[in-house]
């Protein structure tokens, strides 16, 4: 009786969600194994404009770039203190830019605490300079001793946490060092026969 009902009413409909039931239970059967699906191909983004290069053209953003650079070189707590006391103490910068024989142009960043009369910090942290060009490379300048080379190389010993730097961190130490004691004199080889 089941039957000669089924037969009234055709086979196709069975067949057809039958087929569709399949087709659901393999696309998501396919999807949990990992195969990816057949996707319609997406247009490809235009590519990403290049951003210009950055163009240091002005005293501040030559200044800030010598900032930033001592910034990045402070990678521990130790170096972040140091480079807040020489900010702090140091806070007469200056930049002014110089035509160099090939045309191009170099800002020179200084910064000069001469204008204080007594100096109780650390003596290089007086004068020191920089220069910076024009695309925000920014490296120590030779002028003033080398000083800047010294605060850079302060910087890089205390990302380190170097013994030896802790002596810059307390003044008071800084300038009281003891030198080490005198070797003690070898005994005078015996003459027992």
């Amino acid at each position: 009786m089941i039957l000669s009902d089924f037969h009234k009413r055709g086979i196709k409909p069975i067949i057809i969600i039958t087929l569709l039931a399949v087709l659901a239970l393999s696309i998501t059967g396919c999807e949990s194994l990992g195969f990816p699906m057949a996707e319609s191909p997406e247009p490809e983004p235009p590519p990403a404009a290049e951003a210009p290069p950055e163009v240091i053209n002005a005293d501040d953003r030559a200044i800030l770039a010598v900032y930033e650079l001592l910034l990045s070189q402070a990678k521990s707590h130790e170096a972040k203190v140091y480079l807040a006391d020489f900010y702090a103490t140091s806070d007469n910068w200056s930049a002014e830019s110089e035509l160099l024989k090939d045309g191009t142009s170099i800002w020179h960043v200084v910064v000069d605490m001469t204008d204080i009369k007594v100096w109780e910090e650390i003596p290089y942290w007086q004068q020191a300079s920089w220069l910076v060009f024009q695309d925000g490379r920014v490296i120590p300048s030779n002028r003033f001793h080398g000083n800047a080379l010294r605060i850079d190389a302060d910087l890089q010993a205390s990302s380190i946490n170097s013994p030896a730097f802790e002596l810059f961190l307390n003044k008071e130490n800084y300038n009281k060092r003891e030198a080490p004691p005198p070797a003690k004199p070898k005994p005078a080889p015996s003459n027992d026969s």
